[in-house]
């Protein structure tokens, strides 16, 4: 009973807290893996990988408890014709995924949450160490507005996403959620473990272009 618990509590780490999604954060349309389009020529923009970051949050009965970290880049790249975003290919590190309002003094209790993550249970790491994002089409809907759908690829399951995003002075940004279970990524215990975990996990992505 008490490795149960222990089991339990583990995994609500995943989700937990004190704070909401940020308030400008969407919930993606969701839809079955497309081909990316053909592009001749495009200018790639090559992305500062180090003045990036991917931020994760979840939470946990209903937004009553939250948790969130980082997630680092692998390689990034976006694609442009004639000035206009066209293109993209994202790979991050998913042996990079860690807890940050834990604070550091808390070494253990921050290292089982981590190696928690890492896990068959959630993300798989040793047989699934990278996760992909493809955009497959970009639409603008003002001069810095875009509307981008694109193949997000994590474990062995692809799907196809749409979320807006702003991409202003060098500077690519979006923040959205969307359903872990749609990804195999969930604790596969019993009926409390995915009830009290809430399936949408928040990413906000901040890509910054390399200007050397």
């Amino acid at each position: 009973m008490k490795k149960y618990l222990s089991i339990l509590a583990v995994s609500l780490l995943f989700f937990s807290c004190t704070n909401k999604y940020d308030a400008t954060s969407q919930k993606v349309a969701l839809m079955a893996e497309k081909p990316a389009q053909v592009l001749v020529n495009p200018d790639t923009i090559h992305i500062d990988l180090y003045g990036s970051a991917i931020h994760w949050a979840g939470t946990k009965m209903r937004g009553m408890g939250k948790h969130e970290g980082e997630l680092e880049l692998q390689s990034a790249y976006l694609l442009s014709i004639h000035g206009e975003l066209k293109g993209g290919y994202f790979v991050a590190d998913m042996s990079t995924i860690g807890v940050t309002d834990i604070p550091e003094n808390e070494p253990l209790q921050r290292k089982k949450f981590n190696e928690h993550m890492n896990n068959e249970d959630f993300f798989d790491v040793e047989k699934f160490p990278t996760s992909t994002f493809s955009i497959t089409d970009v639409e603008y809907l003002s001069s810095d507005s875009l509307l981008v759908s694109g193949n997000l690829s994590m474990k062995d399951i692809t799907r196809n996403i749409q979320f807006t995003a702003i991409h202003r002075d060098s500077v690519f940004h979006t923040t959205f959620r969307f359903d872990r279970f749609k990804w195999n990524i969930a604790y596969g215990g019993n009926w409390i473990d995915k009830t009290l975990v809430d399936k949408d996990v928040e990413l906000s992505v901040h890509l910054v272009q390399d200007k050397h």
